[in-house]
């Protein structure tokens, strides 16, 4: 009987230990699934252009938490709030070029320079397009962005001209999360997420 009971009682612990073992052992490898994963940052230069509440410019890199600045919402213009502010000392990525065109005006014959934005951002920056938000390496020549116009307080479509990935390095990169959720870079309207 106490042989028994010994046998039982080693079955038992040896189950056990191989139970906690197998799933350390999974978890471990979970952690490393997760650990190798890409992270996809989002960020802009720190001189990149944000459109402040009262109409005003300001450097990305000079913007607080808790002050309001422009967005887009039914093809006007409105307010949000920065309340969170992401700054990357050694940003991994170079940032994607998108170059803009209205979408609506064409060249005339006697116009040699067509009036162009250009926007910069990380490749997995989102920005608000016609059919929703797209990351700024999924851009092609067919999808339409928002520009707020200072002038006339009203959005206007801008078609991209072109995408150019790894236009410029940079040594520190900002991110901003607003209430709203966009907020308007170069007068274009960008996504938080």
């Amino acid at each position: 009987m106490k042989q028994l009971f010994s046998i039982s009682l080693l079955l038992f612990i040896s189950i056990h230990l191989f139970a906690q073992t197998s799933g350390e052992r999974i978890q471990s490898e979970a952690t490393i699934k997760v650990l190798k994963k890409k992270k996809r940052y989002q960020y802009f230069s720190g001189s990149a252009p944000v459109t402040m509440a009262d109409g005003s410019v300001k450097p990305m890199a000079d913007v607080k938490i808790g002050e309001h600045v422009k967005t887009c919402r039914g093809g006007k213009s409105t307010i949000t709030q920065v309340k969170q502010i992401n700054v990357f000392t050694e940003p991994y990525s170079a940032l994607t070029a998108v170059y803009l065109r209205p979408a609506n005006e064409e060249v005339q014959k006697d116009q040699k320079i067509v009036p162009a934005l250009l926007l910069e951002a990380t490749p997995d920056h989102r920005v608000q397009t016609k059919h929703g938000k797209k990351r700024m390496r999924k851009l092609s020549k067919n999808d339409i962005l928002y520009h707020y116009e200072p002038s006339t307080d009203l959005v206007s479509s801008w078609k991209v001209g072109a995408v150019q990935e790894n236009a410029r390095k940079v040594n520190k990169a900002y991110h901003l999360e607003t209430v709203d959720g966009t907020y308007l870079v170069e007068n274009v309207m960008v996504a938080n997420n």
